[in-house]
């Protein structure tokens, strides 16, 4: 039989609507249910609750209060069951997660210890001293004094390119075998000039214009697309190698950091040096 006023319990009226019902019983389950007042008389209250809103939307044939109980608490089981798997789940996945980086940082102490020990350290060590070496070069000769070197036309090119700064340069080659990109109305006209000479850094002999004799004048046009407009800030990735060495630890960015020094960067060095004659001029102190 059913048990009770099904009402009263609810605490509506016999004529209440089905959403005044409705409201009474979500209001009710969400005080007495267990998960948040879990005394064993909010236990008895919840159940009571639902068997009173069972009987009332169901009738007569509602459930009493025992087969009320004995759903929620099959409910509640699969619930915690469900729970527990979810539980292991994340504990299995957060233990994965655990092992990854323990791998990882194993791997990076171990690069690290071969960074700083064996043929890797030698490496790295020769990268980050030369670095730091062409790093106080470039510097050095960019404030010193520029110097003048006497040149003589060979041949200039007949197509115009577009500059950086909007300016149409065309191709000048001289007698030394170097080339230059000047502006296209002088390059036609450099074979003709008295005085023809490059304003260049003295030591690595970057050329940043070449100077002239027009008439009573003397002018000079600077180079487009030349190293020395750049030198400083590929001086500052030379320092890259000396860095990643000084500071090196277990961290990515510096085991990243020795990889592109060891090839990248050498490679730069490289490029830096045997590109016109550099080395020479380097070793010579710029005498060469």
């Amino acid at each position: 039989m059913p048990t009770g006023n099904p009402y009263k319990t609810l605490g509506v009226e016999p004529n209440a609507s089905p959403e005044a019902i409705r409201k009474a019983y979500r209001t009710l389950v969400k005080k007495y249910h267990p998960d948040k007042n879990p005394n064993q008389v909010a236990a008895a209250k919840f159940i009571e609750i639902q068997a009173a809103y069972e009987q009332i939307t169901n009738g007569e044939g509602g459930l009493q209060p025992e087969a009320v109980e004995q759903k929620y608490r099959a409910t509640q089981q699969q619930y915690d069951q469900d729970l527990e798997a979810y539980k292991q789940q994340r504990a299995a996945a957060r233990e994965k997660l655990r092992q990854q980086k323990l791998k990882e940082e194993a791997y990076k102490l171990n690069y690290l210890q071969q960074l700083k020990s064996g043929k890797i350290r030698l490496w790295h060590q020769a990268v980050a001293y030369l670095g730091l070496l062409l790093f106080f070069v470039v510097w050095l000769d960019y404030f010193l004094p520029s110097k003048q070197v006497p040149i003589q036309a060979q041949a200039y090119g007949i197509h115009a390119y577009g500059s950086v700064d909007n300016h149409l340069v065309q191709l000048f080659k001289s007698t030394d075998g170097r080339t230059y990109w000047v502006s296209d109305y002088l390059s036609q006209n450099l074979p003709k000039v008295q005085g023809l000479s490059t304003i260049q850094t003295p030591w690595l002999h970057q050329v940043k214009a070449l100077h002239f004799n027009a008439g009573l004048y003397e002018l000079s046009t600077p180079i487009h697309f030349s190293f020395y407009w750049a030198q400083i800030w590929v001086s500052l990735l030379f320092l890259v190698p000396f860095l990643s060495w000084h500071f090196a630890s277990a961290d990515i960015i510096f085991v990243a950091g020795s990889f592109v020094s060891r090839y990248a960067i050498f490679a730069v060095m490289l490029w830096f040096l045997i590109s016109e004659n550099r080395y020479l001029h380097l070793l010579s102190l710029g005498q060469l």
